[in-house]
């Protein structure tokens, strides 16, 4: 029977090796010592279980190498990345990331485009933070992914040279190197990768509007279809030096430059057909966009022990300036004549500058009791002078209704305090952070301005008690919130092409989420959890068709509502000595509230997320996993997401006595990782269907000096 079981998840397979806080779980790699006869094994896992966070050991993963960050998000245990590079947990969109447990200021394509030009090769680990506690950010309704970056070697010169190369439509390459020098009490690291990703997507969008919301009656139909190339390029570095001043304080000094360029072409065309059926319009239509964008941290952090034994302080300050530049340009030949389209262009600059400091303090009370408290500001300015315009009588005029000079200025203030204590059986977690907020908006070229500030806390809760040995129970709560970007505020549109455009709304109010979740543990095999999470003012993507000229605008809206609820099980086996499986399922439900395009509700939607993870050691150098996911249909705000699978290969072989490796991965086999949404909402249907460019066969290597 237990054969039958298991034969039946390695037909969905995806992800694996799960522990506890334990060192005796699952297998990946086994290194083994022997001192007199006695032999010590030590595990690399590849997957860690916590209570309050599953953590993705990346540089234990066969699949992952070779790849980008946005790549490895994908294979993270209960994340989902959209089309356009946007993250979510359990189902649950709105994340926070950070970057080695600092949050990041970008906005989300700044964001797709950074995780995408960071390669693989530097990641250790990502954690996935379902709960945290008072300490972080109270970012993210629905928790924080913080992707952990590989330190600097031990004493001595050490370090890393990698290269790889894959080919799915297009080409893709990642080579670099990691280098540090530690001598006493003085260090020096740096690091250095060039990536190059080639992606095309093929894109079709089909579009009904109907007479009234009863959609009885067909006024038109939309067709629209691309296919786009995607050359990404960037070149990141990072260069630092640490200190010892004494056996108690630490300093670091360092300089992080993240340099690159991406471009969109797409060539595709739109059809318009009136309730007759008869053809209206028929455009043949081209997008190239452009985008450059220069950004540079300086980093200044050190730590201090203090006498008392556990008792420290930390301090952190990163001033970062990034630039961003896209220019865009848009036409469209109409073949039916008589109607001309104008051709379009764009400049769009964007200058980020960033200050964020905090000061962290962890004091030991009585036996077993701790403390920590601290203090975090950030400000940031953002500003955004677009410029839009149209080709008429053989010149180029400034469109006004487009172009729109925004500046952005938001400043954050948090404390927080966070207690911890231990008894026997029970260990208690609990504490507060408050943040003040303050947001300056300022509309130029409207000569508006808008000012909001508020001041919200942020409760958090966690429990654990250990029933025996090998089992245990423990329960969380949090308050969160997620807070609209700079330019989710901004009404300037921004094209994808001549007929679609999206626009922000300066509307917009924070989200807020009251997060639970209560679940049960044995050993460190099985580990069962029940969460519910509710979001107040919810942000909800909508879509406004006008017939006039046949274009789509794509905005957000706060709902009432959002209601997120599940089950989560993580199960590992050991089917042989060389041969372990982890399995995660994930059954969930999103349920929304509110006025949405004259509707009230949208239909909820029970959705499955399966996954399992097969590691197989070949022999003491040869190891090889196969990986698969499986998601049914799931909500998407007012989306409805059509189910998707995905089967991944890997194979490793170690070389040049074991300093060197060599691995070989196909990502998505059977190309059925597809992003599938459709939307039915007052009088318009709409149906997207993204072909990814998701099946990648990419060959590395890796040496350690």
């Amino acid at each position: 029977m237990k054969n039958i079981i298991t034969s039946i998840m390695l037909a969905f397979s995806v992800y694996g090796y799960s522990q506890t806080e334990k060192e005796k779980d699952s297998i990946v790699e086994t290194s083994i010592n022997v001192l007199d006869e006695i032999v010590i094994t030590k595990k690399k896992v590849l997957y860690t279980q916590k209570s309050d966070r599953m953590i993705f050991n990346v540089e234990n993963s066969i699949v992952s190498e070779g790849g980008t960050a946005l790549d490895v998000l994908m294979r993270a245990p209960g994340v989902v990345v959209s089309q356009d590079g946007e993250l979510s947990i359990r189902g649950q969109q709105g994340v926070g990331v950070m970057i080695n447990g600092k949050l990041t200021p970008l906005s989300q394509k700044e964001l797709a485009n950074y995780l995408k030009s960071t390669t693989s090769s530097n990641i250790k680990q990502i954690e996935v933070i379902t709960n945290p506690s008072s300490k972080y950010d109270a970012t993210g309704k629905a928790g924080m992914i913080n992707i952990i970056l590989k330190k600097p070697g031990t004493a001595g010169i050490k370090g890393t040279v990698f290269s790889s190369y894959g080919r799915g439509r297009k080409n893709r390459t990642n080579s670099g190197l990691n280098l540090s020098y530690n001598k006493d009490k003085f260090g020096v690291f740096g690091n250095y990768s060039y990536t190059f990703r080639g992606e095309e997507e093929r894109k079709k969008f089909e579009q009904i509007q109907y007479t009234d919301n009863t959609r009885q009656e067909i006024s038109t139909k939309n067709y629209q279809h691309s296919t786009t190339n995607e050359p990404l390029t960037s070149n990141n570095f990072k260069v630092g030096t640490s200190y010892e001043i004494s056996s108690k304080t630490n300093l670091e000094v360092s300089l992080d430059a993240k340099i690159g360029r991406y471009e969109n072409i797409a060539n595709g065309g739109n059809t318009l057909y009136n309730n007759l059926n008869v053809l209206q319009f028929d455009a043949l239509t081209y997008n190239d966009s452009k985008e450059k964008w220069y950004d540079y941290t300086y980093a200044f952090s050190g730590v201090h022990k203090f006498n008392t034994e556990g008792k420290n302080m930390s301090f952190d300050f990163e001033y970062e300036t990034s630039k961003f530049r896209s220019n865009q340009f848009q036409s469209a030949q109409n073949l039916i004549p008589g109607t001309t389209i104008n051709d379009r262009r764009g400049y769009i600059p964007s200058q980020l500058k960033v200050f964020t400091g905090k000061v962290d303090f962890t004091n030991p009370l009585k036996d077993k009791q701790t403390l920590e408290w601290g203090f975090k500001a950030g400000l940031k300015n953002n500003d955004n002078p677009s410029v839009y315009e149209y080709y008429n009588n053989n010149q180029w005029i400034v469109d006004l209704n487009s172009t729109n000079h925004f500046e952005y200025n938001e400043q954050i203030y948090a404390a927080y305090a966070n207690y911890k204590y231990r008894l026997e059986k029970l260990s208690i977690q609990g504490g507060v952070r408050t943040e003040y907020t303050a947001i300056n908006i300022n509309q130029k070229t409207l000569n508006e301005n808008h000012k909001d500030d508020y001041l919200k806390w942020f409760p958090s809760l966690s429990l654990k008690y250990e029933l025996s040995s090998n089992h245990s129970m423990h329960a969380s709560y949090s308050k969160r919130i997620n807070r609209p970007s700079q330019f989710d505020l901004n009404p300037f549109r921004f094209y994808d092409d001549t007929f679609n455009y999206s626009q922000g709304n300066p509307n917009l109010v924070p989200e807020i989420t009251h997060s639970s979740e209560i679940g049960y543990s044995w050993k460190s095999a099985f580990m069962a959890s029940v969460y519910f999470n509710q979001t107040k003012d919810v942000f909800t993507e909508i879509y406004v068709y006008n017939p006039a000229d046949n274009t789509t605008v794509t905005t957000q809206i706060n709902a009432d509502k959002s209601y997120n609820y599940g089950i989560n099980i993580t199960n590992t086996t050991d089917i042989y000595k060389w041969w372990s499986v982890n399995t995660l399922l994930n059954v969930f439900e999103n349920k929304f509230e509110g006025n949405i395009i004259n509707t009230n509700t949208i239909n909820p939607i029970v959705t499955l997320n399966l996954s399992v993870q097969n590691s197989f050691t070949i022999t003491d150098t040869w190891k090889a996993e196969a990986n698969a996911q499986y998601q049914s249909k799931s909500n998407v705000g007012i989306y409805e997401r059509d189910s998707f699978f995905d089967f991944s290969i890997g194979l490793s072989k170690q070389l040049l006595a074991k300093k060197g490796s060599v691995k070989f991965n196909v990502t998505d086999i059977f190309n059925t990782n597809k992003y599938n949404i459709n939307s039915v909402i007052g009088q318009t249907s709409i149906d997207k269907r993204y072909n990814l460019d998701s099946r990648v066969a990419t060959i590395s290597f890796t040496y350690r000096i």
